[in-house]
């Protein structure tokens, strides 16, 4: 139930949807998934309702909530087909089967009507999805400028502020909710006969959800988490160990980034990622231990530094054995192992320790804390894929590790909470609030004025090769083109030396080739529009793909009829080799391709049709009668 009241569930099946346009999941196993899941979450949330009419004894204010009011006021307008508009409207998924059960609709009814509605909506949302997927994927790989990373950014910040929102407005309810649940559960007929029979085992299990001591429901939530969490991080190191295509990924993902890259951008990424790293923990966590001496609050300085010295100790033994070499395109030098990101570690770790912190000392809302925790986690982590300091999942697994320190700093907290606290002075807590700004002050000013060194801006040093018309066989090159998936999609079927990429230009234009910039966001908009309205696309319009790792140096587009739906495009690559008379080597591929459907499906190969075959020859007499050698491997 709480996917789709707390949690906006559609945005999980869309980027679902997503992933099977990637080709990384089967559609249709994703519809059986997604439906499945659907019917058993309304089920649950229709047995709750059940459960909750048994127990409502009055003075519950969830029927006045506005989101269950608006549930019923659909099923009355709509009787059953409601069950299918409302998980549509976000957090009515959740409420409609709540609702309808608190209503009285019968179990047979529901049964049906979930099933229907389950399948529909996993159909339509994963449909979405993949459409979503096509021209996301696409954008991706055409490398556009700035305001895609704002808008990136922007979406996250959006669906932050929506499940913040949410936690918010709904808790009240929610609260009520469980409450009217547990009594109706306590009320039915197996819990009494158990109770009857083995009362000192239900009195353990009761005792688990009460709310007078630690080991009560508060240690039972933060149990479940701790395991949930930690089968989270299993399952991401052994995705990592044993799934060859997310590594491929990641490398692909960082190529692209750098080609991205913006001094505007990098200024603000290279202060957040400061932020996260010594610079600015360390003086935090001087700041906040002097604070927390002066206000002798012994419970809560003790989490802060189980959970910093725990999340260090675990981050730097993890590094360690995994060993996993950074990418030499990260911005600045950083010396220690790449897997896992002890930057996005810390910034789950102690900032989330911080603001709990701050939450337990009243200065901020637990709303309010716990939504600046998941922002300051999200800005650190961003900054260090965008600077290419870590890969993706180095810092998707850092959170991971991360996380499972931060609840057991939490527990310790919570546990020692009964302690007595001593009253302090109005000179203690300024005091207090005096150093911990110092502390702030010196984390900001050092993560200003410190940093690494700067790394190359090449991500291999160029070669001398003997045989430059062989240089994939003599330097074991792939021969194969990807996409930013990670699936092939083309082999390399032209090698040819020049002086550089502006002769190669010059001698190309000739053919009637023409030069074709990296799409921008603009531009991409503009062809979806004119493909969707059956209007001629673009031209030139070449979305780049990968070889060995990285993005295409120069795309060219040959002149043809805009109305035509195939087109010839050459792709050229740097090999990062040269001759010994300092000719750079280039591999390429021709392709016959429609501008924007070969992105429809990427996990077939491309082969050469005769058109292909002919532009090639056409291509290489050229060169080779220009002076510039050229051989089809």
């Amino acid at each position: 139930m709480l996917t789709g009241v707390l949690v906006p569930g559609a945005v999980a099946v869309l980027t679902a949807g997503i992933l099977a346009q990637l080709g990384v999941a089967d559609f249709s196993d994703l519809v059986w998934f997604v439906a499945v899941g659907t019917f058993v979450g309304s089920g649950i949330s229709f047995y709750l309702g059940r459960l909750s009419q048994q127990g409502a004894t009055g003075g519950l204010r969830f029927g006045g909530s506005r989101h269950a009011v608006a549930a019923d006021r659909l099923l009355q307008r709509y009787g059953g087909f409601a069950v299918l508009l409302g998980r549509f409207f976000g957090p009515l998924s959740g409420f409609v089967p709540f609702s309808a059960a608190m209503g009285g609709m019968g179990l047979g009814k529901f049964i049906a009507l979930n099933a229907a509605s389950a399948a529909v909506y996993a159909v339509i949302l994963l449909a979405l999805g993949y459409v979503c997927g096509i021209a996301l994927g696409t954008m991706a790989a055409a490398a556009p400028h700035l305001f895609v990373f704002a808008l990136v950014v922007l979406v996250a910040f959006g669906v932050l502020l929506l499940i913040w929102y949410r936690v918010s407005m709904l808790a009240p309810t929610l609260f009520d909710i469980a409450k009217s649940v547990g009594k109706g559960f306590l009320q039915t007929p197996l819990v009494r006969r158990l109770a009857d029979r083995h009362p000192r085992l239900v009195g353990f299990f009761a005792a688990r959800f009460g709310t007078d001591q630690f080991l009560g429901l508060t240690a039972t939530m933060l149990g479940a988490l701790l395991v949930y969490v930690g089968v989270a991080y299993a399952e991401s190191v052994y995705h990592f160990m044993g799934a060859q295509g997310n590594v491929a990924s990641d490398t692909h993902l960082a190529n692209l980034l750098f080609a991205m890259r913006d001094e505007r951008l990098i200024a603000v990424l290279a202060w957040i990622t400061d932020i996260g790293g010594r610079h600015g923990i360390l003086p935090l966590l001087g700041g906040a231990t002097v604070m927390l001496l002066i206000l002798r609050r012994y419970d809560l300085l003790g989490g802060l530094w189980i959970t910093a010295v725990g999340n260090q100790i675990t981050v730097t033994l993890l590094k360690s054995f995994f060993s996993r070499p950074r990418s030499t395109l990260g911005y600045f030098v950083e010396t220690s192992g790449s897997f896992p990101s002890g930057h996005a570690a810390a910034s789950v770790a102690v900032w989330g320790m911080l603001f709990y912190l701050a939450w337990q000392l009243r200065v901020l809302r637990a709303d309010i804390a716990a939504f600046a925790a998941v922002a300051v986690a999200f800005l650190i982590g961003f900054s260090r894929v965008y600077l290419v300091e870590h890969y993706l999942s180095d810092v998707l697994n850092g959170y991971l590790v991360g996380g499972i320190w931060l609840i057991l700093g939490i527990a310790l907290c919570e546990w020692r909470r009964a302690a007595p606290k001593r009253n302090t002075t109005p000179l203690r807590r300024g005091l207090a609030v005096a150093c911990f700004s110092v502390g702030a002050f010196t984390s900001g000013y050092l993560a200003s004025t410190t940093s690494n060194p700067l790394g190359e801006t090449t991500a291999r040093m160029t070669q001398i090769t003997a045989e430059p018309l062989k240089v994939l066989d003599s330097a074991g090159l792939p021969e194969m083109t990807e996409v930013l998936s990670g699936a092939p999609r083309q082999r390399v079927n032209l090698i040819l030396t020049a002086q550089d990429a502006s002769a190669l230009t010059d001698t190309v234009q000739k053919l009637g080739w023409q030069p074709a910039p990296n799409p921008t966001l603009g531009m991409l908009a503009r062809a979806f529009f004119d493909d969707w309205t059956g209007r001629p696309l673009p031209q030139p319009l070449v979305i780049p793909t990968f070889w060995d790792s990285r993005l295409m140096t120069i795309g060219y587009a040959h002149a043809v009829d805009p109305a035509e739906d195939e087109r010839l495009h050459l792709r050229i690559w740097d090999s990062l080799f040269r001759t010994r008379d300092g000719q750079t080597v280039f591999v390429g591929t021709m392709t016959e391709e429609d501008p924007l459907a070969w992105a429809l499906d990427e996990t077939e190969p491309v082969d050469m049709g005769p058109r292909t075959r002919a532009g090639l020859q056409e291509l290489t007499d050229t060169l080779n009668n220009a002076g510039l050698p050229a051989t089809r491997p």
